[in-house]
């Protein structure tokens, strides 16, 4: 009897933060990440930390696959990146202006892909 009070009282332990945290988070004022969270586009004559962001991917594997055709065409520094929304994006980092990102992105559509211009995270 007392090793089942024991197991319970541990399962308790663990399993009562689990279910109690979202409840708490979402009362005061939290929320779970919505795209809005995620993307942030530019808009003309932001200078600043830009990134060409070619796409979004929910697994790493399918990421990995548009990596593979942004750097086909030249884009050899581009990366794969957590967005902090679950999901997966394949970005050049370092676009010091909108201009200087619409001229990548103009090229990158020559090239069949599909690129916005973001502003960088901060971090």
């Amino acid at each position: 009897m007392r090793r089942s009070t024991t197991r319970l009282v541990a399962a308790v332990i663990v399993v009562l933060p689990l279910l109690a945290y979202p409840a708490i988070a979402l009362r005061d004022g939290a929320h779970f990440p919505s795209a809005e969270d995620c993307v942030h586009v530019a808009q003309p004559g932001e200078s600043g930390d830009l990134d060409l962001v070619f796409g979004r991917r929910d697994t790493v594997a399918e990421a990995d696959q548009l990596l593979e055709q942004v750097r086909s065409v030249g884009y050899r520094d581009a990366e794969v990146q957590a967005d902090g929304c679950l999901r997966w994006k394949v970005v050049y980092t370092g676009i010091e202006s909108y201009e200087q990102g619409a001229s990548s992105a103009a090229e990158a559509r020559g090239a069949g892909l599909t690129p916005q211009i973001e502003i960088a995270p901060a971090g």
